[in-house]
């Protein structure tokens, strides 16, 4: 049977994986670090890469399996794999493709922490990264040289939620022979489904939306069968393995993402549209506005416009953090994607270490404000960011 045919939500409450044993509707957590076998011999399992045989919880846990083929099924692929972190899944999916000597080509406008592993760490490994700008998509091919493996993006981009053409850079791709990887955390399966679009390999932070409760760090990786194995032997050794409590606390988030992600864009949209017009805002960044660089993109390549946005407040850094500090209901934390409504200044966080001028060609200033909209009741959220803006 195949379950393609059924939608997101039926494909995450559901997945392909049941307890046959007890028949427990909940999937069981196997909370061991070892597995006992019945003989030695059966250690040659192992050794053949047999399926669903397990010895070590570092090479592969059933609780973990079945959230990994619920992953898959929800973002249209083939198969997917759990780690640790988000930059667990970034660092080792990349470093699973290249090796000393080869290029990598990514977009400059991308998660501070990506941005410094791209530009501080992997030159040590030999590898060389080529930026391109947002705005300078079509310059792509001009980086491209013998040596490049990979191109790396994301989009909505981290913190501007400005919109990159996934078809345009798959089709550079595809005519030089080149990875595509993107970080769809921002996203989300149920907004955007890029291996639709062609992309090789999707990333997601497991820790922000796929989770969405602030109690878990996660990151996964999907992909086409053959791309997984690849990536899992490299995880296998760098050690990047989920806990398998946490791979159960994600399982049993999966199954309302469609119904959180929903009402977050819906709220997301009534905040950007109350923030648009008041006086003390310079300017507001939310796909689903109409004068949003990308709105006519995001409406080709999404079907719903996200739960983020980002805002830059009319004054210095200090008019900046007095706005956050004055909030009573939204929360001043670095992380996204909960449901909570979450704040943060992406100078001091997600994009502290990044010098002024490469901040200035990522579109963010001081007084910029990146906002992670709960499903709280939207009432209550605008009241909250009227009352704080009045403060300033």
């Amino acid at each position: 049977m195949n379950l393609k045919k059924f939608g997101t939500s039926t494909l995450a409450i559901h997945g392909d994986l049941k307890d046959k044993q007890f028949r427990s509707v909940v999937y069981p957590i196997y909370q061991t670090s070892t597995f006992a076998v019945e003989k030695t011999d059966d250690y040659q399992k192992f050794i053949d890469e047999v399926d669903d045989f397990y010895i070590y919880s570092r090479y592969g846990n059933p609780t973990v399996k079945e959230v990994e083929k619920r992953l898959a099924l929800i973002e249209n692929a083939e198969n997917s794999i759990l780690f640790s972190s988000g930059m667990a899944a970034i660092t080792t999916t990349i470093l699973s493709h290249v090796q000393s000597g080869d290029e990598i080509i990514s977009l400059s406008s991308i998660y501070g922490v990506t941005y410094r592993f791209f530009r501080d760490y992997l030159p040590k490994f030999g590898v060389k990264v080529k930026f391109f700008q947002i705005e300078k998509v079509d310059e792509i091919e001009k980086l491209i040289s013998p040596k490049t493996k990979l191109i790396y993006f994301e989009t909505p981009v981290n913190p501007t939620t400005r919109i990159v053409d996934i078809e345009k850079i798959v089709k550079f791709a595809k005519r030089e022979d080149l990875t595509t990887i993107i970080d769809n955390t921002f996203a989300t399966p149920i907004n955007q489904n890029p291996i639709d679009f062609g992309v090789d390999i999707v990333i997601h932070s497991a820790t922000k939306y796929l989770s969405g409760h602030s109690d878990l760090i996660l990151g996964c990786v999907m992909s086409s069968r053959e791309r997984i194995e690849r990536i899992r032997k490299f995880k296998n050794v760098f050690g990047g393995n989920p806990d398998p409590h946490q791979a159960f606390l994600l399982g049993r988030s999966l199954k309302t993402l469609e119904l959180r992600v929903k009402r977050q864009n819906e709220n997301a949209l009534k905040l950007a549209e109350f923030l648009s017009s008041h006086r003390k805002i310079r300017k507001v960044l939310y796909p689903g506005l109409k004068n949003h660089p990308e709105h006519e993109l995001a409406k080709k390549q999404m079907s719903g416009f996200g739960g983020m946005l980002s805002f830059e407040i009319d004054g210095d850094l200090g008019r900046t953090k007095k706005f956050c500090d004055s909030l009573k209901v939204a929360l001043n934390a670095t992380s996204l994607g909960s449901v909570e409504t979450l704040v943060s200044i992406p100078v001091l966080t997600s994009h502290v270490g990044m010098k002024k001028d490469e901040l200035e060609r990522a579109g963010i200033s001081e007084s910029m404000v990146r906002v992670s909209v709960g499903i709280e009741n939207i009432e209550d959220i605008v009241w909250d960011f009227e009352q704080a803006l009045n403060q300033i």
